[in-house]
């Protein structure tokens, strides 16, 4: 074989596998395209599930202060002005005692059903958390629900806590949900709700010594466990995350952790 040939055997190897180079290294870079760009599709994906959970529950807390207040201005005056005629009917018919007594009973059931439209309201729109922030609302929720031997109590920093109003109202949402299942479902006597925040995240907890609950079971259930889930969605919206350390037969602990950075985007809900 001439000093030609060999040459080009060489040159020709040499190039092919230069082009062998090439290819691996174009489909490497292509692949690593696809994949960065697959990954951007599915983080617009988390972001707009996100978004619309956000909108959904802007929507229904904007539903919950219509009701609050067709409640207070309609049904709470019209049981006012009801109370007020009842008590004129009462003193133009004079002071004879059975219709006394009857009247007296009307005016309990009237000051019963106002006490519960406003309870009502308040659990619809939490007028303290507005005015006064998320710990007096936590202890007003605390003691509106200790009644009889079912006590709950508030564990919270003596620094006072100073978060974003929306991510405030999530955490009161979120308390609000967990503290009526461990009072309605798990039967629960003591119940304790602890708040920490630290510098770049915040930590609430509901603890309770009822008798538990299967979560898988409840999860799986579509008839069921709505609440849960729900609770899980809201932490979506600001990339939080929700522990639930339960088991039937024994008290519930649960534990929600939010990263204050990453709670910025809850601005959407308010």
């Amino acid at each position: 074989m001439s000093i030609d040939s060999s040459f080009m055997i060489a040159v020709g190897t040499a190039v092919l596998l230069m082009m062998a180079v090439f290819i691996i290294i174009f489909v490497a870079y292509y692949q690593q395209k696809q994949a960065k760009q697959q990954l951007a599709l599915k983080e617009l994906q988390a972001q707009h599930r996100r978004e619309l959970m956000a909108a959904t529950f802007r929507g229904q807390e904007e539903e919950r202060k219509r009701l609050a207040e067709d409640m207070h201005d309609g049904i709470g005056t019209m049981l006012s002005i009801t109370k007020m005629s009842l008590n004129q009917l009462e003193q133009k018919l004079g002071g004879e005692l059975q219709v006394g007594f009857e009247f007296q009973k009307t005016r309990s059931m009237i000051d019963e059903t106002m006490t519960n439209v406003r309870r009502i309201s308040r659990n619809l729109v939490p007028t303290t958390l507005e005015r006064f922030g998320l710990l007096a609302a936590l202890e007003e929720l605390a003691d509106r629900a200790t009644d009889g031997d079912l006590e709950v109590q508030l564990n919270y920093p003596e620094t006072p806590v100073q978060l974003p109003a929306p991510l405030e109202l999530m955490l009161y949402r979120i308390t609000q949900e967990l503290v009526n299942n461990a009072i309605r479902h798990a039967r629960a006597e003591h119940i304790t709700i602890q708040l920490i925040c630290f510098d770049n995240e915040v930590r609430l907890s509901v603890v309770d010594d009822g008798i538990g609950f299967d979560f898988d079971a409840i999860m799986e259930n579509r008839q069921g466990g709505l609440g849960l889930r729900t609770i899980e969605s809201r932490l979506n919206v600001v990339n939080g995350h929700v522990t639930f350390d339960v088991a039937p037969g024994r008290g519930s602990q649960i534990h929600v952790q939010v990263g204050l950075r990453d709670a910025q985007p809850v601005d959407l809900l308010s």
